[in-house]
């Protein structure tokens, strides 16, 4: 029994090497978020993220932005199993840096209890210099509603580059403050302005929203005396997508968000972004 047991962990660590290694592509990323997902169920929540993330990938935590590694090499391992699965991916055109969303429960001890916590999280993965995908940025949300199954995920693969040249990510981050100014002023002609078509929403309390009519709309019941501050992120290297993260302050109590932005039909839109407030 110990050497079947042996063997099987081998086996799956192997395969798990192999996919982290050998796809790319949005097949490529898709499934690296898979393996993400089915290592830390089978192991502890500590060890798939230190597995996984990135050695400059962040966590969100009360409005700071925290090294993942750092925060949880000093966690001890708990019993809680978090399971998650992607429904929307985005690769850029230059398949080095990909985004993946989906739902995400919480059970406390077992694959049989029920769940204590449900949400949809939100990854930021890039292939490093050893070829493997890691994780930059991870931030998820909160809800109660049951996620219905994932047939099938939705994906985007950006076709060409930018074209563009000198400005790169400090333009992104330039309109990303705009639309900070747009949320906070409540103005619903330029945040309509900044939606992709395909844009998704993951706001705190709320089932994901898709389509620009719906998000706009969810958009504007942001509390009132919300502020929203713009930290860091990068660009791909095609230069047609980017990640912006940054604080939200709504009076006393501070929380994250985490935005994508692409570059299509000549322009910046954004295709995914997830906040709490």
């Amino acid at each position: 029994m110990k050497m079947q047991i042996s063997l099987f962990q081998a086996f799956t660590i192997l395969l798990i090497s192999y996919t982290a290694f050998s796809q790319k592509g949005i097949k490529g990323l898709i499934n690296a978020e898979r393996s993400f997902a089915s290592y830390t169920t089978s192991h502890t929540i500590r060890e798939g993220f230190l597995q996984y993330m990135d050695s400059a990938g962040i966590i969100f935590r009360q409005g700071n932005a925290l090294n993942a590694l750092d925060t949880y090499g000093k966690q001890k391992p708990g019993p809680a199993i978090l399971c998650w699965q992607p429904a929307f991916a985005i690769l850029s055109a230059s398949g080095d840096m990909g985004v993946t969303t989906g739902p995400y429960e919480l059970r406390a001890k077992s694959l049989q209890d029920t769940p204590v916590a449900r949400g949809s999280f939100s990854s930021v993965w890039q292939i490093n210099k050893n070829g493997e995908w890691k994780n930059l940025a991870d931030l998820g949300v909160s809800y109660n509603t049951v996620y219905p199954a994932v047939k099938q995920v939705k994906e985007i693969v950006l076709l060409s580059k930018t074209n563009k040249t000198g400005k790169g990510f400090d333009e992104v981050l330039a309109i990303d403050k705009k639309f900070n100014q747009a949320l906070q002023e409540k103005n619903k002609t330029e945040i309509l302005s900044y939606l992709s078509p395909d844009s998704w929403l993951n706001v705190e309390g709320e089932m994901p929203i898709a389509g620009i009519p719906q998000i706009s709309t969810a958009l504007l019941k942001a509390p009132e005396i919300v502020l929203l501050n713009s930290f860091a992120g990068n660009i791909s290297t095609a230069g047609d997508l980017a990640y912006i993260y940054g604080s939200v302050s709504n009076g006393n109590k501070k929380e994250n968000y985490l935005r994508i932005w692409i570059f299509k039909n000549r322009q910046w839109q954004i295709i995914l972004q997830t906040i709490k407030w």
